[in-house]
Parts: structure tokens; sequence; C-alpha cells
């Protein structure tokens, strides 16, 4: 099929039966579609012998670069030369190829700034050099050392950003770059992965956090309450918007989240008393918690007399309260803005809950918390 080759009919096309589309204007230049994979291919002859390559994949490769790589390899097929293999090419730096790969995968700013931050710190001095330098063997021995004399966390953060970003110039940039972290743990010499914090506040103790809660100004008050009444992260909490707030329809919406999707939650009462009062006199674009650092709450009210707890415990305990009531896994989920696992067909592409189907179980939650923190 002959087609103008583009970036919107590649993101229309659901063909997945291996065909390939030659594109209209550029003769030689195509795309073959399969199930997985969009792959940019050269199909040509050169001096009477049939010659095939593959480019790259979308959408870690656009469309223009697509063109222009097969511009150059087609020039040299109607001189008569054999192209070979690997395109020469300008390799971009370490720092140029995470700043397209946050791009290309649509990283959030939030998560940008940390991995940037991570860069400069550890990996600094491999940031302006060439990404075909992380298959050297001092990048190599960087590496070792950094997982020998890290932590635990940072040495997984380490290990998946390095990791994405080779496969991401792997595929675009044809290398064959193998992360230094996959040799390290296959000589088990990474450390063991970190393992999920156990809870720290524990519900006995509920009273006590409520008592001292009570204490802070109505601003950081409003920040914990609403935080232990939904469950939401630290931070899908403290980006509220007023425009995020629709009181009239009862709707509470976070469009930003760490799962990619926004989220929304009904407005209980309880919701509503906070929400109102944090609203008032507010602009669409204002924050509802401005100035709240949320990475200080947990001090704020611990000095006030409350038990020592993470601002995480709050959204735990709104799980363990929904188990303990005996509401079902997919409402939890959908309360908490969780992603079932890949191997649960049915709740990750057959059930969907709207905001009506959790309300009740998520007032039940919340009046077993008010309950909990009269005891």
């Amino acid at each position: 099929m002959i087609v103008l080759i583009s970036e919107s009919l590649l993101m229309r096309s659901t063909a997945t039966d291996g065909r390939i589309l030659r594109d209209r204007v550029l003769s030689g230049f195509g795309v073959r579609l399969n199930a997985r994979k969009r792959t940019f291919l050269v199909a040509t002859s050169v001096r009477g012998n049939q010659f095939r390559m593959m480019l790259g994949y979308w959408p870690l490769m656009s469309v223009e670069e697509a063109r222009s790589k097969a511009m150059d390899v087609l020039r040299q097929c109607r001189n008569g030369e054999q192209p070979s293999r690997k395109v020469p090419q300008n390799l971009p730096t370490l720092r140029e190829a995470y700043i397209a790969y946050c791009k290309a995968k649509g990283i959030k700013p939030s998560s940008q700034r940390r991995y940037e931050s991570f860069y400069r710190t550890h990996f600094g001095h491999w940031l302006d050099q060439p990404v075909d330098h992380m298959g050297h063997g001092a990048f190599a021995e960087h590496c070792h050392h950094f997982a020998q004399n890290t932590g635990k966390s940072l040495v997984e953060l380490g290990r998946g950003v390095i990791g994405a970003v080779i496969k991401y110039v792997n595929a675009v940039y044809g290398l064959n770059v193998v992360s230094p972290f996959v040799r390290l743990a296959s000589a088990g010499l990474l450390p063991e992965r970190t393992q999920p914090r156990a809870r720290v506040l524990q519900e006995s103790e509920l009273p006590q956090w409520h008592e001292a809660v009570d204490k802070l100004g109505q601003r950081q008050r409003d920040y914990l309450y609403l935080v232990l009444y939904t469950g939401l992260r630290r931070n899908e909490a403290r980006e509220l918007r007023h425009m995020d707030i629709n009181l009239t329809e009862g709707v509470l919406s976070v469009p930003e989240t760490k799962t990619g999707r926004p989220h929304t939650l009904p407005i209980t009462e309880r919701m509503k008393a906070i929400l109102e009062r944090r609203c008032s006199g507010l602009k669409p674009e204002d924050l509802l918690f401005k100035g709240v650092s949320a990475d200080h709450m947990s001090e704020m009210a611990m000095r006030h007399g409350a038990p020592r707890f993470m601002l995480h415990d709050l959204r735990k305990m709104v799980a363990t309260v929904g188990q303990k009531l005996g509401l079902g896994d997919a409402v939890l989920r959908r309360i908490l803005n969780h992603t079932a696992p890949k191997t649960d067909v049915l709740n990750r592409h057959y059930v969907g809950l709207s905001d009506w189907d959790v309300r009740e179980g998520l007032q039940r939650i919340q009046e077993e918390l008010d309950s909990m923190m009269k005891r």
C-alpha cells in the first residue's frame, strides 16, 4: 500500500499483520506494521540486487528522523554503493539521550527532575559523553562502584533509569549496549532489592494521632485529614487546585498520578466540609494547600504528640480498613487508583467502576476511621 507516512497515520493505524506501507513521497522508504512494533525500513536495490535495511522503531524514532535516515541510505544505493548496516550518525550525549527519552515516554516533570538530580549527582562525569560510552569498561566499573557504595533504593533507581535509557538508544540508534547492571545482577554483585516498608502507624494509635493533628494549623490539619479520608498519595493531595474540585457534581479530580491515569473520587460529606473550606476565595488555578510542605507534615504532627508515622501510612490505613470491612479488591483498587496485575485480565481490562460505584465503600471506610479515632 502506498501512502504518505506520517505520525498521525501511525497513531491511527490498527494493522498488526506485518503489512508494509510504502511512502508516496520517498520511494524505497516504508514501515512494517506488526502486532508489537512499527518498524521503519528501506527496501530498494543496489546494482540489480535487492536490498533491505531496518532503520528503527516508531515512536522511539519519529517519522521525520526515519525519513532523513532513509534518504542517506537511498542516496548511497542509487550511487551503486552498498550501505553499511550501521548508518553513520552523530550519537547524542547521555544528557541529550535521557531528555529525549523523557519526552518520548511522556515522563512527568516531577519524575524528570528527580532523574536529572540523580544523573548530576551520581553520573555527572558521563553526562556530556556520547551514549555509546555506556558500553565501555570504565562506565561498567563506575556502575560497580556505585552499586557497592550506595543505598539499596538508589541502586534500584540507577538500575532502572540507566537501563531504560540504554534500551531507548539501542532501539533508536541501532546500538547494542548492554546495561552494566544486568551483568552485575547476573554475577550477584547487586544488593538485594528493597522491600516495601511496613506501616508504622497502628490502628490503636489513631486516637493519639487525631488529638495531635487537631492542634495543627487549619490548612495542615485539613491536608492530613483529606489524605486519611481519601488515600491520596501525598503529592496528589498537595497539588490539588480549585479547578480540580467540583462541589456541584461532587467529584474530586487528580489530573496527574503515579500510574499516569487521571483519577477521580466522589466527594463525601466529610470531604466536602474540608474542600469547601479550602476552596473558599481561591481562583481556579490556585492550590488548595499552598504553603503546606508534605515532606514535613509528619514531623509537625509528632511535635504535637502524634505517634511516629509516615504519610504513606494513611494510605495504607485506608486499604487495611477497606479490606477489614469486606470491600472487594476492585473497589479498593478504584479508590486507591491501583493497577491490577497483568495476569488479572478481568480487573485489568473488563471491570470498570465509576465514582458512584465506590461512593458507599469510601463512606464506610471514613466512618470506620472516625470511629477508630474516637475510641
